[in-house]
This record gives structure tokens, sequence and C-alpha cells, in this order.
């Protein structure tokens, strides 16, 4: 395994349409808690979810103009069923997780990805939140706290055999990732949350990896108590050509918070009458 440092800070940029997100809906995940992570399907009628005590879950979704279910939930065997299962990432026939405490990946059938030694040294409830992979099977990971107390976050590359550090996410506001996923234009969107005695607030930005130095658009970023604890985000296009954003909120497995799915999509893939359905 090789190991590269890259420094290239992040560049922020502004989102062109007054408002880039349009909110969706809410559906509670009855009967799920603790959910940190999910990928939703391509047709969007279907999705698996982590929860952070190590379970793997799939549902069926329903929607229509303002508000949906989900159905037919079925367990998923994890190979670590005791961790800290906090990111989900599908590349192809390939499903990876990432853990917190120590913080590593793994792909579904227990192979664990060679890490560096600076995942060791991560916070051991601040490793690997986010997690998002590439058509070709590229992983990019985030943790939710940087070694060094204050610095920008650094997200992580794995492609082949090498680890490198793809660019480094200025931290502002009190904003920690806490979930990432690749969009159907190929840029990382990278969900974001502010926690306070009174709530949390949530922020979304999209990525130019490609770009030098990368560009960071933010999309949403939401006042205190709008949504609860939102932990995981996949990016998918629906069948009518809407890009849609799915997120799930973890509820700690307590009854004054909400297990929710909450969807969004690109206010301009609205355009046509295409939808998130």
């Amino acid at each position: 395994m090789r190991w590269r440092l890259s420094l290239a800070l992040i560049a922020s940029a502004t989102a062109s349409p007054a408002d880039p997100l349009t909110h969706l809906r809410n559906i509670p995940l009855t009967g799920l808690g603790g959910i940190s992570a999910i990928e939703v399907e391509a047709d969007g009628a279907a999705a698996l979810v982590l929860s952070d005590r190590g379970t793997g879950h799939r549902f069926a979704i329903s929607r229509n103009e303002s508000s949906g279910r989900i159905s037919d939930i079925r367990a998923i065997r994890l190979p670590f069923p005791d961790r800290d299962t906090e990111g989900l990432a599908i590349s192809g026939a390939d499903v990876f997780i990432s853990y917190e405490d120590p913080g590593n990946i793994s792909t579904l059938n227990g192979d664990i990805l060679p890490s560096p030694r600076e995942f060791n040294a991560l916070p051991r409830n601040g490793a690997l939140e986010a997690l998002a992979a590439t058509p070709d099977g590229v992983i990019y990971t985030i943790p939710e706290n940087p070694r060094t107390r204050g610095g920008p976050i650094p997200i992580y590359r794995f492609a082949g055999d090498r680890w490198s550090v793809a660019a480094a996410l200025p931290r502002a506001e009190g904003f920690r990732p806490t979930g990432a996923d690749f969009g159907p234009d190929g840029l990382l969107y990278v969900l974001e949350r502010s926690f306070s005695p009174l709530g949390f607030r949530t922020r979304i930005r999209r990525i130019d990896l490609q770009a030098d130095p990368p560009v960071a658009e933010t999309l949403l970023k939401t006042s205190l108590g709008t949504h609860d604890n939102l932990e995981g985000i996949s990016v998918w296009r629906s069948n009518s050509g809407a890009t849609c954003l799915s997120m799930v909120s973890d509820n700690n497995f307590l009854s004054v918070q909400a297990s929710e799915l909450i969807e969004y999509a690109l206010t301009e893939t609205l355009a046509g009458g295409a939808r998130c359905d």
C-alpha cells in the first residue's frame, strides 16, 4: 500500500439558483433506529440503510406528491455486527462499509481494505463517518473530526492499492461531515451537521474534486431544528430525470428524536415535470 499526502484546500463557491434544493417530503422510518447511512437503488423504489449498532435493513419506498411510506423491511446480515457502522457506499456489485473505533472500511463479505496509520489516530467517536464510491470503484471517505483540532478535514481517496488525500475540507460554523455520495453529475455531495443544546442544523455541499483547486458549492444550510440528526445521504436520478437527495436521521434510539427519511431534489432538474418518484 502506498500513501500520498495532498493539501489542496477546497475553495467555496455560491450555488447559482436562489434555492438550489427543493424539499419534497419527510417519511417516518417506523421500527428503525440509529440509522447512520443510506443507499437508494437506481430506480428509487428501495433502499439499504445501516444502523450505528452494526445492523442493516433493506426496505421498499412508496411516494406521492408530498408524502410517502416504507414497507417490506428486511434485515441484512453485516460482517461485523458489533461494530459502529457509519458509512455506506455501493459501486457496481460491491458494497463498502466504514466504521469508527477503529476507523477502517470493509466489504459486505467481510474483507477489510488496507488502512493507513493515520486512521488509527482518528478520534474514537469521530472517525470514518462518510463514505462514497465512484462507478469504477474508487473509494472516498471523510472523518467526522480531523486529527488536529480545528484543522481542515481530509477527504481520503483509495484507488488500487494507494491512499491519498484528495482534498481538505475547511471547517466553518461548527459543521462536521456525516455522509457523502457521488451524484449522477459525478460531483461529491457532502452532508454535514451542526449541534447545539437547542437542536441540529444541516448543510449540504457539492464538491468538484476535479477542479484546481477543488470547489464546493453550498446547496443547503438550514436553520436550527429544521431537521433532526441527519447522518446519511444518497444522491440518485429518477426515471423522469430529476436528481434526488435522500437523507436519513439518526434518532440515537431516543423517543424525543426522529427517525426519518428526508428527501430533496435539485431544483434545476425538476423542470419539465420531472419528479423524485
